[in-house]
């Protein structure tokens, strides 16, 4: 996994006080980086390299960047708001000394490069910016951002956001990168080198980037064992028995020994799973939430054992989830932000729309952290942000062929299996969701067509 921060501004500063390294140095080696990554992807013999770019220091590595391409290729460089920070005015005169070319006005190009605002965005693009934006998205060129896609803020996406093929984020990664709204404009993400390694530029982090490496599949390596050496999963099924039913096959091809449905009815179950009224003596994870409904839940239930939990979908509206969070620690939870905005008011933590939780979803991860230190969140999304211990891990690895009804019943039948087969609550929770979204991906079919028994089987070929 990788480091992720909300600035690297005190990175930056110690670059310059305890390495001796300038910030024209640093914005020197970030230049180069993007340039670098443009070589990549133009051909010297006919690309016109175009470089928006901006008033501050993110205009300045643009500006940089093209006196390195000068002549190289055909460059040039467009200031729509002059240039105003003490290293934007000391670029722009570099690259006037080596005779770069100012455009008056947007050319046509055959790449365009994103120097405008990056991370230093601090408001809503104006009308302005909006217009060269627009103008610029609508071209079918290759398209790089310098540092972070103009028009995304910490908290915020402009009306017009350039869409980048390519984000080279200088230094390290930066938390704006991975909000759900900018996973449309950001593209394939790098991170520039600024003159020393990242090990070395870095300091610790409470947040990461999950990388595949981080999933750790329950494969068997002990052979003397029998189906009780990998756990009892078992699935409470509601009202729309569909759901558990979904949640307790992925369960079982996810590893578990024995899966059993828990329902007062016998329903149309597969002979591959079991069924009993109640939960198993030997149950080592319960599974809740999905599908339930309109059911009679017995939520007592859930406080009587030390059994590992994970509650999804409708229990996150019953009032009385707020009393079982407090007392128990060996919990799972994985709402969608509809559900997490309710599970935010029961808690007493917030009471805000899905609208503003989609608009900063770190900050209400971070406040539910800080009262439930020791559970273990799955705030799912277009990327799955999951949080124990006020750490913060995030999975981009998901994509719009999850977005069907099912999948998340699926994940939550993941990480009960793998509770049951021993893994704490953080490690089962990073390892489904890194699974769940490669099983999605490997799936072949038309990415509108998978449905969630796809998922199931392809859990079983990871």
């Amino acid at each position: 996994m990788q480091n992720v921060y909300d600035e690297v501004v005190t990175l930056d500063k110690r670059c310059y006080e305890e390495f001796f390294l300038s910030e024209d140095i640093l914005m020197e080696h970030a230049a180069e980086h993007l340039a670098e990554t443009i070589r990549l992807r133009a051909n010297p013999k006919n690309n016109k390299l175009f470089f928006l770019c901006g008033p501050g220091n993110n205009g300045g590595d643009g500006i940089a960047c093209a006196r390195i391409l000068h002549k190289e290729y055909n460059v040039c460089i467009y200031l729509p708001y002059g240039v105003k920070s003490k290293m934007a005015r000391l670029q722009k005169k570099r690259y006037e000394l080596v005779g770069g070319v100012i455009a008056e006005d947007i050319d046509d190009s055959d790449i365009y490069i994103d120097a405008l605002f990056g991370s230093g965005l601090t408001k809503k693009l104006d009308n302005k910016a909006c217009e060269i934006i627009s103008f610029i998205n609508k071209k079918n060129r290759i398209k790089i951002s310098c540092d972070i896609p103009s028009g995304i803020g910490a908290n915020f996406i402009s009306d017009e956001v350039f869409k980048a093929d390519v984000s080279v984020s200088m230094g390290a990664l930066k938390l704006p990168l991975f909000e759900d709204f900018a996973k449309d404009f950001v593209g394939k993400i790098e991170v520039a080198n600024l003159g020393v390694a990242r090990e070395v530029y870095e300091t610790s982090s409470d947040i990461y980037l999950l990388d595949v490496g981080d999933m750790k599949l329950p494969f068997r390596t002990k052979s003397n064992t029998n189906k009780g050496t990998f756990g009892h999963t078992c699935i409470v099924q509601g009202s729309k028995e569909g759901a558990a039913i979904l949640s307790a096959t992925a369960a079982l091809n996810f590893g578990s020994g024995l899966v059993t449905v828990i329902n007062d009815k016998k329903t149309n179950i597969p002979p591959y799973l079991m069924h009993s009224s109640k939960v198993a003596q030997n149950c080592t994870s319960l599974v809740v939430g999905m599908g339930l409904g309109e059911s009679n839940f017995d939520l007592p239930l859930l406080f009587k054992n030390d059994y590992s939990l994970v509650i999804d979908a409708d229990l996150f509206y019953n009032p009385n989830i707020a009393k079982l969070l407090k007392e128990k620690e060996n919990i799972v939870l994985t709402p969608h932000p509809k559900e997490f905005a309710s599970l935010l008011k029961i808690t007493k933590i917030a009471e805000v729309s899905v609208r503003e939780i989609q608009s900063d979803r770190f900050k209400f991860v971070k406040l539910f952290a800080q009262k439930f230190p020791k559970l273990t969140l799955v705030l799912k999304g277009a990327n799955t942000i999951i949080t124990q211990n006020k750490k913060i891990y995030i999975c981009t690895l998901g994509t719009s062929i999850l977005s069907k009804g099912g999948s998340g019943d699926v994940l939550s039948g993941m990480i009960g299996s793998l509770l049951a087969q021993g893994y704490e609550t953080k490690d089962a929770a990073i390892t489904a969701v890194l699974a769940h979204a490669l099983a999605a991906k490997n799936a072949t079919c038309n990415d509108y067509a998978l449905n969630p028994m796809d998922i199931c089987e392809e859990i079983r070929c990871l």
